[in-house]
């Protein structure tokens, strides 16, 4: 399946026919893979016929494994990054491009949640420094709305694992105030109990606290999880969460001791991926290119998206 956006970044659907598996539902557009045809092969061939486009730039994000009640399928999804001629629809098929904030809206198959994630989430997530003491709160809370303007960023985790509870709360409700006055979507990384006491927000999941869990909770917002290896990335799936951040690709100052995976074990951890991925740890936009190339979703800094104006 192909994910691709227009100029205007806006995503392109089509209607899957009446009569036909899921029918009247809105998918990506793509097809099946032949008998032992490749996937990228498939994907030129079948936006071809559907869409009368010849793919230029593609890199497959996502592999899908989903059983519904009569069949099992797999999706190997790929963003299309550029193409040739226009888009049609070859086979009068019914085709919209949809600014992804609406995608929501619109009724997919079970097994494309985790694209429709892809396509709403941006290339970079930015996470909060740490204040060294709750008398500088205030002083940090203003260095994240820097690094958000400057960045354009869209997505924040609000993370100071050493703040006391209370002084957290002080920190989070700022910081979810600076979010909204942005229109950026934020996260918090906090003890479930804490988040009652905050406005709306996602939940961002340490690897202990993905390993607490037997289900997905009941929560609105996005539900990402932190992974350090493919133990943690597969509970991570199968709980399921909405995308995974995975952690160190390289040595960080925050976590000194870690040892770095380096982009080779990323790209691998990568690629048995159902959700989308962030990798995480002495990242910056200049490392956005190589990371996207390997499929994954984008980068997750702290300073890496900030002002180097704090020590």
């Amino acid at each position: 399946m192909g994910l691709l956006r227009d100029a205007d970044g806006r995503v392109l659907v089509s209607r899957r026919r009446r009569d036909a598996h899921l029918g009247g539902l809105w998918e990506f557009p793509g097809g099946k893979c032949g008998a032992g045809e490749p996937a990228r092969a498939a994907l030129d061939r079948e936006l071809q016929e559907e869409l009368g486009i010849r793919v230029r730039d593609a890199v497959e994000t996502l592999v899908i494994p989903h059983r519904y009640p009569d069949r099992r399928v797999e999706l190997r999804v790929f963003r299309v990054d550029r193409w040739e001629q226009a888009v049609v629809a070859r086979e009068g098929q019914p085709l919209r491009w949809v600014d992804p904030e609406g995608l929501d809206a619109l009724a997919f198959p079970a097994a494309s949640r985790a694209i429709v994630h892809a396509a709403r989430l941006p290339g970079t997530y930015l996470v909060s420094p740490e204040p060294p003491s709750p008398a500088q709160i205030a002083e940090w809370v203003d260095w994240v709305e820097q690094g958000i303007i400057a960045n354009g960023v869209r997505l924040l985790q609000v993370r100071a694992p050493g703040l006391e509870r209370e002084a957290f709360l002080d920190y989070a409700g700022r910081l979810l105030e600076v979010a909204a006055r942005h229109r950026v979507e934020a996260l918090v990384n906090a003890p479930e109990s804490w988040l009652d006491r905050l406005p709306a927000a996602g939940w961002h999941l340490t690897e202990q606290r993905l390993r607490s869990l037997r289900a997905r909770p009941d929560r609105e917002g996005w539900l990402a999880a932190s992974v350090h290896d493919r133990d943690g990335l597969l509970r991570a799936m199968a709980l399921p969460v909405d995308f995974v951040v995975v952690a160190p690709v390289r040595p960080t100052r925050t976590h000194p001791g870690a040892r770095a995976l380096g982009l080779p074990a990323f790209a691998t951890l990568r690629a048995e991926a159902s959700c989308p991925v962030f990798a995480l740890g002495g990242m910056t936009p200049d490392d956005l290119p190589a990371v996207r190339a390997l499929g994954a979703q984008g980068i997750a800094a702290i300073r890496g998206l900030l002002p180097a104006a704090r020590a």
